[in-house]
């Protein structure tokens, strides 16, 4: 595979490789490859599920204001989960309709 650059990444990469961060200009590439396809990884993961799925939410207005109340009403809930030995379930989806 032969690639080219504009001379200004390729600048980029050679004193990257001049600098002593890697050892050569192909390991440069190499890192930043592997970097975007981590990026690309992370995009799919449940986290950034989660938050795109919030995103949709908050659009169509399926939110609950932020208020002491919301915060101790979970608190309450999550001690009476604890003490009643409800096990955690991360994967529970959770959709709040305003009233």
């Amino acid at each position: 595979m032969h690639v080219r650059f504009a001379d200004a990444d390729q600048n980029f990469i050679s004193s990257q490789a001049e600098q002593g961060f890697y050892s050569n200009e192909t390991e440069v590439v190499r890192d930043a490859v592997r970097r975007l396809r981590e990026l690309k990884e992370a995009q799919t993961s449940g986290f950034y599920r989660a938050a795109l799925k919030g995103h949709e939410q908050i659009e169509q207005g399926l939110t609950i204001p932020y208020s002491r109340e919301l915060i101790e009403q979970i608190a309450a809930q999550s001690e009476e989960n604890v003490k009643s030995g409800k096990k955690i379930n991360y994967n529970k989806e959770v959709i709040v309709e305003n009233d």
